[in-house]
């Protein structure tokens, strides 16, 4: 894989020599007319002028008094036209948005003064419909992200027309146009940043650093690839040459007293600063930016929940190197984040169980060298360096090691005769003194302990007295119910008595019971040893194990015994067996990828009509994953660590008239697994386990986009494409050298094709005035071969065998319409309001749903058809509203006091997503037959602007509407699954006397046991996270310099 790297990097180096690229993700165009005030004819010949000066770029107007100012960075930029006879103008405030083309038109009029200047503002395209596009985008500003009720880029995403965040089920996740997550790629500053592994988002900006948020739902161009829903382009704010600017946020919701439901202990701090680099104040611009959030719980909820709190810090960082009167400049951006979160888990939520419970470990680094020049005025090359990490781990007992993670119940006998005594309450956790029945102690001071586990010595025994509660249960059981340890002498009876005990102290991972009397072919084993041993539980060594031949694992099987990581933590329960007192299921997640890119492109306005562009890419990856999830006789494993290769070609133009625009582009994807592939028709006709090197996959994918003006305010457009990616890598890769004679292996697949995706756009887009515009589309969406897994039966050395492997059969069929109305300082008023109908039906949600939902109900059917997915919204209506309330010269403080005010709405309004109910016996009827209730959120921020800062109150869920974002099969409700214990006199009268685990008082009749049974249920059943998040405030301050 080395030598194919060196080759591409030979050929881009060779390419590069001999051609002199914007990118539609970091770079536009401005596109203009230069008329005569009076008589409306074009002026020929104009000069036209990129501000300041020393930017070197300029162009003059054609016989039509058109010109083109191509590959200019995103940015706010300004354009002198001058003519002779004519006075100049300054069109000031030009907005250069990624992949678009800004118009403006320069009206110019007679000079009367010599030396006459015009300063003209140019009007603003944003929140305005766009006639001269053939793509379906939404375009935010960093001042407008800033301004809105959102934490993260995320957030405005998701609240996009035709945009569903689905927060429970297997899809859960961000959906575009009807397709499952996963299926959206994000690039900041030009490096895509979706982790391949898991096709997860991979990277978190704060929103403070955000210049640019472009939105591409449909249409979008073939430079971008590996998505088949949509384009999230993130630009990041760059520092000015001319002067040092920074700011300061506070942000808190601490503003109640600490029991308040609204007191979270939720904090961000956010410091920016950025400005010319000292000394190189013509040449080398900077801008930093660094944060920290977290709060106590990671999304509020009606209730605080423990164990939910996050940590969030994070960093960006660019700098810009640009020489005065060139097109040369040079881009280092980079970004840093990591991110701990506290999952909470609701059945184990009675007791002192969830600081056991899992913890995540989430982060990414990413650094890209960009450097690009122009040839001549109208072609530019570009050239990118890049390298993403994306890092997440999870695990048991707050991410505590696999092999140091322990914790007892009491399916441990001594902790079982402990509990049975009073001494130990294991929802509690508290161990109390060890006493007899009437109450007096039982640990003599006479007792001592010669023992590894106490630390104690034949020199320097430990009296037992001295010891933990918990350790004197320990030895107090084996003293007095085996008589394996002797409290006289401090020892145990035998070493093999004492290894026997060892291995009951508690539940863990990190050793392996091994008998002597196992198979002597094994390195571990011993048969002339009379006592059993430990082994060392260790991931790297048991992966060596998987991928070792047959000679290898035999000599190194432990793997087939027992361990001593027992089936407790779902042992213990209150009387009623409701609530589970124990960790969880113990599980360990490591899983780092790095993605290292060279990538060129190539742009040229080869004429005052035609753009071209052309671009390659090239990325070796590498992945470290290791994930145990069963700790038991056959633990779940999977360990793998591939360098997968992946590259990209693209050639596009564009054509742009008055009233015609024509985008035709094609795509090429390759994909090298580097990695060897079982054979599955093999397997699954005669039962032969062989594997072969995965093919190589190559895929070309057409783009058209047509719009056509039948005015300066209308457009009609279409578009059509073939979107392809490749599937997950932990699809593909995961148990690829599994040994699938035992269990219920689920095995990739690196010989897949890719996923792809159809999808036809139709637009009308229509401008009423500057400040009011319609957009109208519709989009149809045919995707196949999307991944999925089936169960073969096979016969494997006279053995019966299921095994699960990735197959490409899922398919779905997705229409909808949008109506968007776009509103531009529509009487202080700007922002969107989008209504959605939209149908997705396919076979499959998520990649996952055939092996959760069939594989283990065997009477379930195949669908036959398609089926509402679980991110089916019908309808919905979704605005962004802005109002801003200008500040007045007044001199009065309550002139003062009501001007310079700024308010802003996000709405959601939307049908329920289907589910797929079930009969009374737990039998699923008809796949997403049944739909939840609809949806309803309202999010405001109100913010008052002073001289040098501001103070803002961000709300979200204004009316504290509960939205179900889960319900059960059977009832169809949040809190009920339907079926509620029932009473019965004889079986509720065996609780009398037994300790109420709710009130703590002895229960006193079966009536009284019954009605605490029912509280439980309903209380388990009530799962706060059944729900969308509740009311929350946050207060926030921002100083600026």
């Amino acid at each position: 894989m080395i030598l194919k790297f060196k080759f591409y990097f030979f050929f881009i180096f060779i390419i590069i020599t001999v051609l002199d690229a914007q990118s539609d993700r970091v770079s536009g165009k401005i596109r203009g007319r230069a008329i005569d005030a009076m008589t409306k004819d074009p002026l020929a010949g104009a000069n036209i002028l990129l501000l300041p000066v020393e930017s070197g770029r300029g162009t003059m107007t054609n016989e039509n008094g058109e010109f083109v100012i191509p590959n200019l960075i995103t940015g706010v930029y300004s354009v002198k036209v001058s003519y002779m006879g004519y006075a100049s103008t300054i069109i000031q405030s030009i907005e250069v948005s990624p992949g678009a083309t800004t118009e403006i038109l320069c009206s110019m009029g007679v000079e009367a003064i010599e030396g006459q200047e015009v300063n003209v503002v140019a009007e603003s395209m944003e929140n305005t419909v766009d006639v001269k596009s053939v793509v379906t985008q939404v375009k935010y500003s960093g001042d407008q992200l800033y301004k809105m009720p959102v934490s993260n880029f995320t957030d405005v995403i998701a609240n996009a027309g035709g945009v569903v965040k689905t927060e429970a089920g297997r899809s859960r996740g961000i959906h575009m146009r009807g397709g499952r997550s996963g299926e959206v790629a994000f690039y900041v500053d030009g490096i895509l940043t979706n982790d391949p592994v898991d096709r997860s988002q991979g990277v978190q900006i704060d929103k403070e650093s955000i210049d640019v948020l472009t939105i591409s739902k449909g249409g979008f161009s073939a430079e971008f690839g590996e998505a088949m829903s949509g384009i999230v382009t993130v630009v990041t704010k760059s520092g000015s040459k001319q002067n040092y600017s920074g700011n300061l946020i506070f942000e808190t919701d601490q503003i109640s007293n600490n029991n308040s439901v609204y007191n979270n202990g939720y904090g961000k701090y956010n410091l920016q600063f950025g400005g010319p680099f000292p000394g190189l104040k013509k040449y080398l611009s900077f801008y930093l930016s660094g944060s920290y959030a977290g709060s106590n719980i990671v999304s509020p909820r009606s209730i605080k929940l423990p164990h939910s709190s996050y940590t969030h810090p994070m960093g960006t960082f660019k700098m810009t190197f640009s020489p005065p009167s060139s097109g040369f400049n040079a881009i280092i951006s980079a970004s840093f984040e990591d991110k701990a979160t506290e999952s909470y888990s609701h059945s184990i939520s009675k007791g002192d169980w969830l600081r056991d419970y899992y913890k995540t470990l989430e982060g990414s680094r990413r650094l890209s060298l960009q450097i690009q020049n122009t040839l001549g005025k109208n072609t530019a090359w570009r050239l990118m360096i890049s390298t993403f990490e994306h890092y997440n781990n999870y695990g048991s007992g707050e991410n505590t090691s696999y092999k140091d993670f322990h914790y007892l119940s009491t399916r441990l006998d001594w902790v079982y005769y402990a509990e049975n005594n009073g001494w130990y309450d294991p929802k509690t956790r508290i161990w109390k003194e060890l006493t007899d029945a009437n109450g007096l102690p039982l640990i003599s001071d006479n007792y001592f302990v010669i023992d590894d586990l106490s630390g104690g010595t034949n020199n320097n025994p430990v009296q037992l007295s001295n010891l933990p509660y918990e350790e004197q249960a320990f030895y107090y059981y084996y003293y007095t119910q085996g008589n394996q340890f002797d409290l006289s002498t401090g020892m145990w009876s035998s070493e093999s008595e004492k290894v026997v005990a060892y291995n009951q102290r508690w539940h863990e991972a990190g050793t392996w019971y091994i008998p002597a009397f196992l198979d002597d072919e094994s390195n571990y084993y011993n048969s002339l040893d009379s006592v059993a041993h430990f082994k060392e539980f260790d991931e790297k060594e048991y992966a060596s194990y998987l991928f070792g031949d047959d000679d290898f694992q035999r000599s190194n099987d432990l793997w087939a015994y027992r361990g001593n990581m027992h089936n407790g933590y779902y042992y213990d329960r209150d009387i009623f067996n409701v609530y589970t007192f124990g960790p969880g299921r113990p599980r360990s997640h490591k899983s780092v990828s790095t993605h290292s890119s060279i990538e060129f492109q190539l742009n040229t306005q080869w004429s005052i009509r035609n753009a071209a562009k052309f671009g390659f890419k090239t990325t070796a990856s590498t992945m470290d994953y290791r994930d145990i999830q069963f700790a038991n006789q056959n633990p779940y494993f999977d360990s793998y660590n591939y360098e997968p290769l992946s590259g990209s070609a693209y050639v596009e133009n564009k054509y742009e008239n008055n009233d015609f625009i024509l985008m035709s582009g094609l795509r090429w994807d390759y994909f090298d697994p580097n990695v060897e592939s079982l054979k599955t028709s093999l397997l699954v006709d005669d039962g032969i386990v062989e594997r072969e090197p995965a093919k190589v996959k190559i895929k070309l994918s057409p783009r058209l986009g047509i719009n056509f003006n039948a005015s300066d305010k209308t457009a009609i457009y279409t578009n059509y494409g073939y979107f392809v990616q490749f599937p997950q890598y932990s699809e593909m890769y995961q148990n690829v050298y599994a040994d699938i004679s035992s269990g219920l292996p689920l095995v990739g697949n690196p010989n897949i094709t890719p996923e792809e995706t159809i999808q036809y756009q139709f637009g009308l887009a229509h401008k009423f005035s500057p400040t009011l515009g319609l957009e109208i589309i519709s989009f149809f969406k045919d995707q196949m071969n999307l991944a999925t897994n089936r169960t073969y039966p096979v016969l494997i050395e006279g053995q019966v065998a299921s095994v699960t492997v990735m197959e490409m059969e899922d398919y779905a069929k997705i229409k909808g319409i949008e109506f968007k109305l776009k509103l531009n300082n529509f009487s202080n008023l700007t922002g969107d309001i989008d209504y959605t109908w939209m149908s997705a039906k396919g076979t499959g949600s998520s990649n996952r749903e055939y092996y959760y939902l069939y594989i283990f109900d065997s009477d379930r059917p195949l669908p036959v058809k398609e089926y509402p997915m679980e991110f089916d919204i019908t309808h919905s209506v979704k605005f962004n509203l802005n109002y801003y309330l200008p500040a007045r010269n007044s001199n009065s403080f309550i002139g003062r006091l009501t001007s310079d005010w700024n308010f802003n709405f996000q709405g959601n309004l939307a049908t329920g997503a289907p589910y797929t109910p079930t009969d009374i016996y737990g039998k699923a009827q008809e796949i997403g037959s049944k739909r939840m209730p609809g949806y309803k959120s309202l999010d405001m921020r109100v913010e008052k602007y002073f001289n040098n800062f501001s103070m803002y109150l961000d709300i979200r869920n204004v009316f504290n509407w509960v939205n179900t974002t889960y319900v059960y099969s059977y009832s169809g409700e949040p809190d009920t699954n339907g079926r509620p214990p029932v009473f019965e006199r004889s079986r509720y009268l065996q609780y009398i006397g037994d300790t109420n685990p709710i009130s703590g008082n002895i229960i006193s009749s079966a009536e009284e046991a019954y009605d605490t049974h029912l509280q439980l249920w309903r209380s388990l059943l009530n799962n706060p996270y059944n729900y969308s998040s509740a009311r929350y405030f946050h207060f926030g301050i921002n100083l600026w310099f």
